[in-house]
């Protein structure tokens, strides 16, 4: 069995796929960029827009009864690699972990994105 996940305290979906799908044993959350639920932006700092993709996905999951701490999975998208914003970048990221004892495993690749400098997705456990 699967479940449409859609809230509006996220960005709404661009194209022909939904917000986030759970199913018995996980939610796959769709990527969410560095963007306001109205979408528009939060400015260009990557700190800002990890802050904004990560609270999209935690509204996501909320809507699914999750939280940040039943994530398993993140692949992370930069359009830059550099030290200076992987640093800005795990900091804002780590932020949102502190309190959760087992961290997801995570991907931090290089990508072309289209509207900001920062998208993640996310897989999470659905808690039994």
């Amino acid at each position: 069995m699967k479940e449409v996940i859609q809230t509006l305290n996220a960005p709404q979906p661009g194209g022909p796929y939904s917000q986030g799908v759970k199913t018995e044993s996980f939610i796959f959350v769709s990527g969410q960029d560095g963007i306001k639920p109205s979408g528009e932006s939060v400015g260009a700092s990557i700190a800002a827009q990890t802050t904004a993709a990560l609270r999209n996905i935690k509204h996501i999951l909320a809507e699914a009864d999750a939280d940040l701490s039943s994530m398993v999975y993140v692949t992370c998208h930069l359009t830059d690699l550099n030290d200076e914003t992987v640093r800005e970048f795990n900091e804002a990221y780590e932020s949102y972990f502190k309190n959760v004892d087992v961290k997801p495993a995570r991907i931090t690749i290089g990508s072309q994105l289209l509207e900001t400098d920062v998208e993640i997705t996310a897989i999470a456990a659905v808690e039994r």
